[in-house]
Order: C-alpha cells, then sequence, then structure tokens
C-alpha cells in the first residue's frame, strides 16, 4: 500500500503554505504566472536541450525510479539529465512532472544515492509541490541552467518573497521524509547532505557522518537564546530556497526516531485530528521588526512640538494657578500682567523699554 503523503507531510510545510496563500498579492502573482507558464514550452526546453533518460538512454536510473513510485502512489515521471557542474536536481511541471538531474550531481555524489534522489524529487510530487515550487524557481531563477523569467516582477512584495523562499524551505523537510520512507532509513538523506555540502566522490577519506551531525546540534544551540544570532540566520535564510543541509540531515535522523515515522512504517499510524504544531519559528519572527528597515527609508516629517503652557504663579502669595487662570484662587490677586505707561506722554510700554518709543522719555524700572 503506498505512503499517504498527508501522514508524512512537515507541519512546517502545510502551515508556511497556508502563510503564503494569506500574503496580500500572493493570488495575483498566481494568476499572472498561470497565464505566462506553459508546461508545453517547459516540455520543449527539456526534449531540446537535455537527454531524456529511458530505456535506450542510461535505462538504470528510470528503473530506480518505478519502485520508488509505486510506494508513494505517483505515476512515473520523466526523468531528464542536463549539463551543469553544480550537483543539483530539481522537479517542474504543473500536469505533468518532469525530474532534471544535472551532470554535476552524478559526479558529486555515489550512484548508490541517486535512489534517495530521486525519491525526494518524487516527494515533491506526491506532496503536490510542484506548480507552487515550479512557480517559485522560475521567478527567483533557483532552476539550475534558468527558464526564461515571466515577466511578473510588477507582483513582487518583500513579504510575499520572505514567504515563498520559506514555504519553499519548508518542503523540502516534507521531500526529505518521502526519501527517508523509501530508502527505510534516514542515514542516506543524511549522507546526501553531507555529500553536498563538502564531501564529494574524489574526496579521499572516512566520512564522520556523527561529527556532520553535532554540527547541527552545534548550530542550534548557537542560535537557540541569542537573538543576535537568529536575526544573522534568519539574514541568511532570507533568500535561500534549501534549508542548511547539516541542520537538514539532523531533522532528518531525528524523525525516524519518532513513533510516527515507525507507525507509517508499519501501516498503522492515524493522524491526530488537531494538526501538529510547527517545529520551526513564526515566518517572520526574523530576530528584528522588518517594518523598522522600512521605516529608515522613510522621509522624516517634521513634527510640530507642543510646548505644555507654563502656570500662572501669583505675585502676592505664590500659588501656582491654572494657566488659564485670570486670578489667583488662593488670595483673589489679579494675575493678568499689568501694564506699563509712559510718564510723560502716556503710551502703552511693553515693560522692556529702557525709553519711551514715542516721546523718548527715560522709563523708571
Amino acid at each position: 500500500m503506498p505512503f499517504n503523503s498527508n501522514h508524512f507531510l512537515h507541519p512546517d510545510d502545510s502551515a508556511a503554505l497556508q502563510a503564503l496563500k494569506s500574503i496580500p498579492g500572493f493570488t495575483s502573482l498566481m494568476k499572472g504566472f498561470m497565464k505566462e507558464f506553459s508546461e508545453r514550452s517547459v516540455k520543449l526546453r527539456c526534449l531540446s536541450s537535455y537527454v531524456r533518460l529511458g530505456e535506450d538512454q542510461l535505462p538504470r536510473y528510470k528503473e530506480m525510479l518505478k519502485p520508488i513510485c509505486e510506494k508513494l502512489g505517483i505515476p512515473v515521471p520523466e526523468l531528464y539529465l542536463m549539463m551543469d557542474v553544480r550537483p543539483n536536481a530539481f522537479t517542474t511541471g504543473e500536469n505533468e512532472a518532469f525530474i532534471v538531474l544535472t551532470t554535476g550531481l552524478l559526479e558529486t555524489i555515489p550512484e548508490r544515492l541517486i535512489p534517495t534522489v530521486l525519491a525526494h524529487e518524487c516527494g515533491h510530487i506526491a506532496c503536490h509541490h510542484v506548480l507552487y515550487r515550479t512557480m517559485g524557481n522560475i521567478l527567483f531563477g533557483t532552476v539550475s541552467g534558468g527558464l526564461n523569467l515571466l515577466p511578473l516582477g510588477g507582483l513582487f512584495t518583500i513579504p510575499l518573497q520572505m514567504a515563498f523562499y520559506h514555504w519553499m524551505r519548508c518542503s523540502e523537510y516534507s521531500a526529505d521524509r518521502a526519501a527517508v520512507l523509501c530508502d527505510g532509513n534516514a542515514e542516506n538523506t543524511a549522507e546526501l547532505c553531507m555529500r553536498l555540502a563538502g564531501f564529494d566522490q574524489d574526496i579521499q577519506g572516512e566520512m564522520n557522518l556523527e561529527a556532520f551531525l553535532n554540527q547541527a546540534r552545534e548550530y542550534r544551540e548557537l542560535v537557540k537564546d541569542d537573538s543576535g544570532n537568529k536575526g544573522m540566520e534568519s539574514m541568511l535564510l532570507m533568500n535561500a530556497s534549501h534549508p542548511f543541509s547539516a541542520v537538514r540531515a539532523l531533522e532528518a535522523m531525528e524523525w525516524t526516531d519518532t513513533d510516527q515515522y515507525r507507525q507509517i512504517l508499519a501501516g498503522t499510524y492515524v493522524p491526530p485530528e488537531k494538526p501538529a504544531e510547527p517545529a520551526q519559528k513564526p515566518l517572520f519572527d526574523l530576530g528584528f521588526d522588518l517594518n523598522d528597515i522600512f521605516k529608515g527609508f522613510e522621509p522624516k516629517k517634521e513634527t510640530a512640538k507642543r510646548s505644555t503652557p507654563a502656570k500662572r504663579v501669583c505675585p502676592s502669595c505664590g500659588t501656582e494657578n491654572r494657566p488659564e487662570a485670570k486670578f489667583c484662587m488662593r488670595c483673589g490677586t489679579s494675575l493678568e500682567p499689568k501694564k506699563a505707561v509712559c510718564p510723560s506722554c502716556g503710551e502703552v510700554l511693553t515693560g522692556e523699554e529702557l525709553f519711551c518709543p514715542k516721546c523718548g522719555t527715560k522709563i523708571e524700572k
């Protein structure tokens, strides 16, 4: 019986997708993408520029796909090989999925790990990631070799882009779980992450997987309670389509120690009525307020300073009265300033003059 993708879907995956769909502008972007995107153009690109693998072309790779697709309950997709020195694999399409491997991938990892890669890509198909990931790969240019960028740049917003990248990273965890289930262990996925991080086939020496996992544990501790490190992590991940390799390896290994994994393998897993809480931090928990960054670019507005009216002090008893008072509330003395006049001509003065501005008489203080 095939594995049910709803059973192994990572909680961060589903939560991030819902968050993505709730971002203002996503619906418009999706409609625009569907209007411009042509699955036929992807097929033509694959047929014309890549090598299709099958019965007459490196058949062993296509044969690896069949048992994987049977376990995940999906049709066998077309498989292509493209010339690219970067080790990578991706799945694209809409109604019909295509898996593409790069020559750099075949040169970096041993052939025994190719089924793990294929199971991971098939996991994206089983979890219904393909359309959204195709959209993200094309719009953000994360596909190796690149496909033509669609003219939708005007629909981008920073929150939308951040949400899309966040979901793409979370979807990798679900695809990793599919590979773990197909392999029956997490060691292959963890080793794959380690090789993509720096251990290709040409490096001589024994690989120490536990040391690699310890890196991830140390990393977790560094960002656990340090707001500065959390902010730095968020900046590093802001435009990343994949999680960090070491963290990803540890995530896969830890999942095999759960009852959920064991029950799925045994065919006895019953999903809880309430979905599992996301394991990762909230979507925009960046360690800083994104709005504060935007405010730094806004023109500063002049704000009028409000001065508090001074209280009126009675000249007779010294009592402090309200600013608008005309008589002292304690002794009744008038609080209005006495008008000074010139003793010679009667000119009304402000009280600051030394000589009368009208007749020149010296004013005695």
